[in-house]
């Protein structure tokens, strides 16, 4: 396992977190508040692929 990939999860998580928040502001517009919020869930994915299965994109 390797650690350096933890780093992915953490900022996939708090971008996800921002993202979800702006969705629900009034002033914030949707289509960046969705766009953080897609790159959030999209890091923390490829950060929990990456960490927890050795070789996934390797084939």
């Amino acid at each position: 396992m390797d650690l350096r990939y933890l780093v992915l999860v953490v900022v996939g998580f708090a971008l996800s977190v921002l993202g979800f928040v702006m969705l629900g502001g009034r002033r914030s517009r949707p289509l960046p508040a969705g766009l953080v919020f897609l790159a959030g869930i999209v890091s923390l994915v490829l950060g929990i692929l990456l960490t927890c299965v050795p070789g996934f994109f390797s084939g």
